[in-house]
């Protein structure tokens, strides 16, 4: 056995096995180095979209706070909130919705699902029998 050993202990094979281990070290080095390039990608991805969504966000809050200092809002608000009317406008006010008490309904014929037994309540399911 070891004089098949010896037979492919050779210089060029020596060589041989130490650029195969410095080319899997190369390659396993550019995939980790792939794999975190990724992941950064995806990071710099994500807070992109934030970015956008928080500038968007930015830009309706600035929309917002120039309509609340226009006049137009001034006005609904003061009409809103204070029943304020214009020069011209009559202001009707009406009195709140109240609930009216429904009349008493008629107990139901049947028993209701809830206070049957369980084998009634299948019986009722499977054979519409309406007792």
């Amino acid at each position: 056995m070891l004089k098949h050993l010896k037979q492919y202990l050779n210089l060029n094979n020596g060589v041989l096995l130490v650029a195969l281990l410095i080319a899997l070290s190369w390659v396993w080095g550019t995939v980790e180095a792939i794999q975190k390039n990724f992941a950064l990608q995806q990071q710099v991805d994500t807070l992109n979209q934030e970015l956008t969504y928080y500038e968007l966000e930015n830009e309706t809050l600035a929309f917002q706070k120039k309509y609340y200092q226009t006049n137009e809002y001034l006005e609904l608000s003061a009409r809103e909130r204070l029943n304020k009317a214009a020069p011209g406008e009559k202001l009707l006010m009406l009195p709140s919705n109240t609930i009216i008490p429904a009349a008493k309904e008629e107990a139901p014929a049947t028993t209701p699902i809830q206070e049957r037994s369980n084998f009634e309540q299948w019986r009722y399911f499977l054979l519409s029998n309406k007792q």
